[in-house]
């Protein structure tokens, strides 16, 4: 064990204070900040107005200006445009954004910049944005995707062979652009809003200004099919001093013309797409199916442009961090299979330009009378984001979230709910912890589990005691787990300044006592100062006298939570966390405490 990975009190460097609704994090290049917005249509035609048809297509229109509005490459910008669906719920849109920084003041100004810009859309829906970090989190990554529940939808790379001799190359490539979809996606809405499982469709750009090198290729691959498009003559050669005709080869007429149509089209101010289908069970292929035809339907000469591809096993993660960071990592050996596609090709199926990008970025359509209402209305349903956490606006149009906790589980989820609330503190002037990592790892730990459908988990980052004591007065907890610093003196929170602050443990148990807490699990050093003040009111209290380091408290995370969502009680969730660091050559000495029992500490 070093002292890097206790979890008590050490000097950090000074770190200010994170801002409501930028989910900021560190990084080997700086700081990254994620905000996102939640979107519901908007209505306000009347009687007489134009068709259903005309409608949506003027939609279509004022999206894809929007979208061209929103090409902007200052901070490194990301947008993606998701839709989850949850059974029997309707619909949630949400505008996700990610920038990064050499600061994280400056993390966080560009990312509360992006969602202003977000922010201000077309006539046909608008947006609130989410206030709180955690909700955020819980918005990028709703759910785990299952193996067989995760795919893209992707340019198709063509090849063919070449018929001249002259060509210089084995195969010929070309890269089709995506022909336009439906005007409407009203029927793809009403197979979504059916559909038993979870289920996100999420649009992910990056805008990117084309290198040099870039267009170039793009010229000379032009040029270079376009003279093989047309009959030419032989050289002469050493053996054969006479020239002959050459067809004109039919591949090298295709691709020479959307060699030229790409050269005009990315010029300048374009996108890397990433178009991604995700559940937590495996995805209905007619699903699948309807919604590449409804993003890319086939070009008037019924040339199918799209290819929907599903990563290799050892590239799930990388396709799922996509999803869940907002990022363009390749995974490609499905996608190109026996192909040798050089490094500017790849980009090229990557590469979009605004009204090509429109196809899959669809906002919602703006509600027309008489039809059953699709998509939540962010001014006033409960939403669920994720976890089975919810949040739901209390106020206007430009009002926060509150988190809340739904009225009741899922239909056919067994037995009473258990509600986790995690907190977290890692405070300036303390020692850097993986409080993130902690709470990814229970979040994974239930999700994974059989009982997944009535636990939900709420999180606190960067808590106060203030924070704490209004969530377990607006919300019935089970447990309360603590992820952060600990003296003899007691539990380390943040005052509001981001500082050290260190409430007494004999309040801090009062409270746990009045709000019924039934399990603390207090993951920080010598938590004991607080847990053997009889075990704080609480039936179970897991709590330890001495040091803890990083690694053993997140895999007894990860053990005691496999276990309770497995439905064990919680001395056996014990057991198991213990075990689970002990497998991973780790020591956890905390000790577990019943109600009433009392733990003499030094």
């Amino acid at each position: 064990m070093t002292a890097m990975f206790d979890r008590d009190l050490q000097g950090v460097p000074d770190t200010p204070e994170p801002a409501a609704g930028a989910l900021t994090v560190a990084g080997p290049y700086g700081f990254c900040s994620w905000v996102a917005l939640l979107v519901e249509p908007v209505s306000g035609r009347e009687s007489g107005d134009p068709s259903r048809e005309r409608r949506r297509a003027d939609e279509a229109i004022a999206d894809a200006g929007w979208l061209a509005g929103q090409w902007d490459r200052s901070a490194g910008a990301r947008l993606e445009l998701r839709y989850l669906h949850h059974p029997g719920e309707k619909l949630r849109c949400v505008l996700l954004g990610r920038v990064q920084a050499p600061t994280r003041d400056a993390a966080i100004g560009a990312a509360l910049r992006l969602r202003d810009r977000l922010g201000a859309l077309p006539a046909h829906v608008r947006a609130v944005p989410v206030e709180s970090a955690a909700d955020v989190l819980k918005l990028l990554d709703p759910f785990r995707a299952d193996p067989a529940g995760l795919v893209e939808v992707r340019k198709q790379i063509r090849a063919g062979r070449p018929v001249r001799p002259d060509a210089g190359v084995h195969y010929y490539l070309a890269v089709p652009r995506l022909a336009a979809g439906a005007t409407s996606w009203d029927p793809l809405w009403q197979s979504v809003a059916d559909l038993p499982q979870p289920f996100m469709l999420t649009v992910g750009l990056e805008p990117y200004a084309p290198p040099a090198p870039f267009v170039g290729m793009l010229a000379d691959l032009a040029t270079r099919y376009g003279r093989l498009a047309v009959p030419g003559r032989s050289e002469p050669s050493a053996l054969r001093q006479r020239t002959y005709e050459l067809p004109a080869d039919p591949f090298a007429r295709y691709a020479s013309g959307h060699f030229e149509d790409a050269w005009r089209r990315y010029q300048s101010a374009v996108f890397r797409a990433r178009i991604t289908l995700a559940s937590p069970a495996p995805l209905p292929e007619p699903l699948v199916a309807r919604v590449a035809a409804t993003i890319c339907a086939p070009r008037g000469d019924q040339e199918t442009t799209h290819v929907v591809v599903a990563p290799e096993p050892d590239e799930r993660e990388v396709a799922w961090r996509n999803v869940t960071t907002l990022d363009n990592a390749r995974w490609d050996r499905r996608y190109l299979g026996h192909l040798e596609v050089p490094t500017g090709l790849r980009l090229l199926a990557e590469t979009m330009d605004a009204g090509e990008a429109a196809s899959a970025w669809r906002l919602p359509p703006a509600p027309v009378a008489g039809d059953r209402p699709m998509f939540v209305s962010v001014t006033g349903d409960v939403i669920n984001v994720g976890d089975n956490a919810t949040f739901v606006n209390r106020s206007t149009v430009s009002g926060s979230f509150n988190t809340t906790s739904a009225p009741a589980g899922p239909a056919g989820a067994a037995g009473p709910r258990l509600n986790i609330l995690l907190a977290c503190a890692n405070p300036r002037g303390s020692e850097p912890l993986r409080t993130g990592e902690e709470d990814r790892t229970l979040r994974q730990s239930i999700r994974l589990s059989a009982e997944r459908d009535r636990i939900d988990i709420e999180t606190l980052n960067a808590v106060t005691i203030d924070d704490l004591r209004r969530a377990l007065l607006n919300r019935r907890f089970d447990i309360v787990h603590f992820s952060g610093h600990g003296t003899r003196r007691g539990l380390v929170f943040e005052d509001d300044a981001g500082r050290i602050f260190q409430p007494p443990s004999s309040a801090l148990a009062e409270l746990f006592a009045r709000r019924g807490i039934k399990v603390a699990v207090l993951n920080a050093c010598y938590s004991l100062s607080v847990g053997r003040i009889s075990a704080i009111g609480t039936e179970f209290t897991i709590a330890t006298d001495g040091p803890l380091s990083d690694p053993a408290a997140i895999e007894f995370t990860r053990g005691f939570y496999d276990a309770l969502g497995a439905g064990r009680d919680v001395p056996d969730a014990y057991a198991e966390g213990k075990g689970a660091a002990a497998l991973k050559g780790l020591t956890f000495t905390a000790i577990l405490l019943r109600r009433g029992e009392q733990y003499g500490t030094s």
